[in-house]
């Protein structure tokens, strides 16, 4: 077997299914609200990366067909990534709203991505070499996020372990990770979950799925200058971020997305910068 489950993998198997999701799987054990997916594993990277054999892709449209979902997420899932000491964060490939046609190939993408000049120097400067870097695949039911973003259980501004800092976007959050949109962003006493600070930008781009593929829009005139989240939603997520660092034991940098009113955790990493 070349894949697993997200509810079989736990935080101690990064070795099987990368950092990100062994992350994922200890998070969904432990009933946080996590998109059901399941994860290609390094092992399959590792004897399948050059030549992938029949029986290997049937058994992963198996694995996609059992989600019952027309579109998934497929991110990379590095086993140096998002440790203690070093996050990787942006390092490796992510493709959203991926269709049962295109799937192997993304995984060979997201493969392939360990091999990019740029994973290459972050490699080097940290003394590996990401020829030997197994890369397990993270494949998701996709949550069609109205707003995104990510939170940090330390506020990484001052660094003060008693703050929450959140920020959202509207859409889908590759438009906040390449920088072109300015986020809200609230900051919350850990405490009292108040929240202490609220700043909301002009948010003029967001990024959603339509007519097949992931595009930038126009936000509506109406919500250009309205928060992306209420205060209500603010506190709520805040709960959420400190029950996953409990968990952790560990402050998180953690990626998340509303739909429906409903917050999903994407990723969980420690906050390697303190």
């Amino acid at each position: 077997m070349y894949t697993k489950p997200l509810s079989d993998v736990r935080k101690a198997d990064p070795a099987v299914a990368g950092g990100k999701g062994a992350s994922l799987g200890e998070l969904e054990a432990a009933y946080f609200p996590v998109s059901p997916g399941f994860v290609v594993t390094t092992d399959a990277c590792r004897k399948f990366r050059r030549a992938p054999t029949d029986a290997f892709k049937r058994e992963v449209l198996a694995a996609f067909d059992g989600l019952g979902a027309t579109r998934v997420a497929v991110r990379s899932s590095a086993t140096a990534e998002d440790g203690k000491d070093a996050s990787w964060a942006g390092q490796f490939d992510t493709f959203l709203n991926v269709t049962r046609d295109a799937l192997l190939q993304r995984v060979q993408d997201c493969w392939a991505s360990a091999l990019s000049d740029h994973v290459r120097a972050y490699a080097e400067g940290r003394s590996k070499d990401s020829r030997e870097l197994p890369v397990a695949v993270v494949i998701q039911k996709m949550v069609n996020s109205e707003v995104s973003g990510v939170a940090f259980s330390v506020n990484p501004v001052n660094r003060s372990h008693d703050q929450i800092m959140i920020e959202a976007v509207y859409g889908l959050g590759e438009i906040l990770v390449q920088g072109k949109v300015t986020p809200d962003n609230y900051v919350v006493d850990k405490s009292s979950l108040q929240i202490t600070s609220t700043y909301v930008t002009t948010k003029l781009l967001m990024c959603a799925y339509e007519d097949g593929r992931n595009a930038e829009h126009e936000v509506p005139a109406g919500l250009r200058n309205v928060s992306c989240l209420s205060n209500e939603q603010v506190t709520q997520l805040s709960q959420l971020v400190i029950n996953i660092e409990q968990h952790f034991s560990a402050p998180q940098d953690i990626e998340w997305a509303l739909e429906r009113g409903h917050f999903y955790i994407i990723q969980s990493r420690p906050i390697t910068t303190l």
